[in-house]
């Protein structure tokens, strides 16, 4: 519930008294029921402790509690009371001032939050599905009356079902806002707004919003204000006492319009109409340029909804300077931005980058908390997530299980968040080639996952992919084939039909249809995959290149050459304006056409391309890595289809290096390169010796 904590923290700010008591309430939410407000209740028992303090027993049957105050502000470390959880964690956080009016830390039982948020995700899925259908029908009737042509109609469809692709995304940050709200905290106006929201009547809460004026005119109003108390603030010093009445006006005037303009951006939001949401969350970030919240706010938007990844940095950016000036180097709302920015840095490939911040945010954490946090173990997570990107699976699964610790002390066992977790340490097994391992512990997030959610979850789904994955990789085709099955099954009945997740199931199963020889279903398949892909992000955009890359790869395997490197090269084009050249996707290109013209007999390319690939995986994942062996391995051979033995000798060299380090002396694979190497050895000598012609 960040946005409402935000107004309540800024209004005591403003009416700090100087008492030496602070007051304060442990409550349930308050809710709408019906639409009528029911109030939340007290939870006496609970206990509250204040860094520095001991902790405060609630006796009251409100939830009342009260303690002395002898700074003018303070921490809350923990709130307790068994069988219940604090819905606002960033109530543990955040600093407070002291302030007359009482602080509400407000829990539930995990049950409760849990209903909660089912209840909102199917409100807010019941909206979206509604919205689709009826943007569907509309356009269907524009076309049915000819207002529109065949070209304008595929289009206005393909615009559609992109802005429904980023459902999911929306779906979790509503749910996780509108699960926690404490309607207690909200006026009346407020209370209606926020239902209307929830239950999907949206242009009745933009009609309550339009009643009171013109947004963009009471923005202008504003700042025409803002504008007078400035020169008043100047000029005339013997007004200080009104002029300090007209900035808490003016004050109250902010918060209202920042909280209508995110309304309003949340309108637009559900409606993935998102430069108009852009403009009104960018709007609010302007009427206080001193508020980094708001300015983190926005660019999060920037990162999740637009895509525009350098802006949202210029906006992370800012909110460091804006930090590091009101609070110093080590305020616990940095390591959060530290965090955002190391995610920003791994999408784009700087993984160092990425390491570097994100190892900030948990110096950062790990002084504010205990280790045992569920903030540390999201870190270590996303650590995790880098470190495996980068092919060092020991560090990932290490960072995975350390996350998994904590969830375990601090978590209900069959909570969502341990899946995850179950989840990462499974893909970890994969990747090492311990299948067993893996598939016990996607099989563990499986089982959380069907009992929390049920079959039919998007969820559920994605196990089940995995778990195929890795009968994939175990050459059990059948088993395989049999849970990506059931993810597509289950993606179909609850996605619609041109949902991405739904051409990723097309994919993997063309990709066993193909190794089962089934060559018609799996282009078939591949075909289905395509056109999703294309309907959704267009013909150049890099989802629609990792299709055709694997499109190549099928023709290839066909010994269809010439239509495997039309398709590489329709991937690469697309990688290199998206990427550039220094970048994983660019450098699978360059592998796999490597490998088709090394099946064609063109040693030559083969050689060219596999020579491209080289510095790009060196300068990813560093000398000492799997792919990078591999790599060499292929060179090899390939100089010596063309009989270059100095060539093949230098790099059987590295090869043998590189096994010693990654597999160890007496592993046997290292054993086959010095085999290798003394075969090639004794071709070269044997070609020195040969008499020139």
């Amino acid at each position: 519930m960040k946005k409402a904590t935000l107004l309540i923290t800024a209004i005591m700010i403003i009416l700090s008294a100087s008492a030496q008591t602070q007051q304060g309430y442990v409550k349930t939410k308050g809710r709408m029921v019906n639409g009528q407000h029911v109030p939340g209740q007290g939870l006496k028992g609970a206990s509250v402790s204040i860094k520095g303090r001991t902790a405060v027993l609630v006796q009251s049957d409100d939830g009342a509690f009260s303690f002395p105050i002898p700074e003018a502000q303070f921490r809350v470390d923990s709130v307790r009371k068994k069988g219940y959880q604090l819905v606002d964690m960033d109530a543990l956080s955040k600093t407070y001032k002291h302030s007359a009016n009482p602080i509400y830390l407000v829990m539930e039982t995990p049950e409760q939050q849990l209903q909660d948020q089912l209840a909102a995700e199917r409100k807010i899925r019941r909206t979206l599905t509604r919205q689709l259908h009826q943007r569907e029908d509309e356009i269907e009737a524009l076309k049915e009356q000819q207002k529109i042509s065949e070209e304008e109609y595929r289009q206005a469809l393909q615009k559609l079902y992109e802005e429904t692709d980023q459902n999911e995304q929306l779906v979790k940050d509503m749910v996780e806002r509108y699960s926690t709200i404490d309607y207690d905290q909200l006026n009346e106006f407020d209370q209606k707004i926020s239902e209307l929201i929830l239950n999907g009547e949206l242009t009745k809460a933009d009609s309550m919003l339009r009643s009171k004026g013109d947004i963009n005119q009471r923005a202008k109003a504003y700042q025409k204000h803002k504008a007078i108390n400035a020169k008043e603030k100047e000029e005339l010093s013997q007004r200080q006492e009104q002029l300090e009445q007209s900035e808490l006006l003016a004050q109250k005037e902010l918060e209202d319009l920042a909280n209508d303009c995110y309304r309003k951006f949340e309108i637009f939001k559900m409606q993935h109409e998102n430069d108009s949401a852009a403009y009104y969350i960018e709007l609010r970030a302007g009427l206080d340029t001193t508020n980094y919240i708001w300015l983190e706010e926005l660019g999060d938007f920037t990162k999740e909804y637009i895509g525009d990844f350098t802006k949202s940095m210029e906006y992370y950016d800012k909110v460091l300077v804006i930090l590091k000036l009101q609070h110093g180097e080590n305020h616990p709302d940095l390591g959060r931005i530290y965090n955002s920015i190391g995610g920003v840095y791994a999408f784009q490939c700087d993984y160092e980058s990425a390491l570097e911040h994100i190892n900030k945010s948990l110096t950062i954490c790990l002084s504010k908390f205990e280790e045992i946090h569920p903030d540390v173990a999201m870190i270590y997570n996303n650590l995790g997530f880098v470190y495996a990107n980068q092919g060092n699976f020991g560090k990932a699964f290490e960072l995975f299980k350390k996350a998994l610790n904590i969830q375990e002390i601090i978590l209900d066992k069959n909570h969502p968040d341990i899946a995850l977790s179950y989840n990462n340490i499974g893909f970890i097994h994969s990747n090492l080639g311990e299948y067993e391992k893996a598939l016990d512990y996607h099989n563990k997030a499986l089982d959380i996952r069907k009992l929390v959610y049920g079959e039919n979850h998007p969820d559920v789904a994605q196990s089940y992919t995995n778990i195929g994955s890795v009968y994939y990789q175990q050459d059990n085709l059948d088993k395989a084939k049999e849970y990506l099955t059931k993810a597509l099954t289950i993606r179909q009945s609850i996605l619609g039909k041109n949902h991405l997740t739904i051409a990723q199931s097309y994919n993997d199963i063309a990709v066993i249809c193909s190794n089962q020889g089934d060559y018609n279903r799996a282009l078939e398949y591949y075909n289905k995959s395509i056109d999703i892909i294309r309907l959704v992000f267009g013909e150049n955009h890099p989802e629609t290149a990792y299709c055709y890359n694997n499109i190549a790869a099928f023709f290839s395997k066909l010994n269809n050459y010439d239509k495997a490197i039309e398709y590489s090269n329709n991937a690469l084009s697309t990688f290199l304006v998206y990427f550039g050249e220094n970048h994983p996707s660019v450098a699978n290109v360059y592998y796999s056409m490597g490998d088709i013209y090394y099946d064609m007999g063109n040693y030559n390319m083969a050689l060219e391309y596999r020579l491209k690939c080289l510095p790009i995986l060196q300068s990813i994942y560093g000398e000492k890595h799997l792919y990078v062996e591999a790599l060499h391995t292929n060179i090899v051979y390939t100089y010596l289809k063309l009989e270059n033995y100095q060539s093949a000798l230098e790099y059987a060299n590295k090869v043998l290096t590189l096994r010693e380090s990654i597999y160890g002396k007496e592993d046997e694979r290292t054993k086959n390169a010095k085999e290798k190497l003394s075969e090639i050895q004794s071709k070269l000598k044997e070609q020195e010796n040969q008499p020139n012609e």
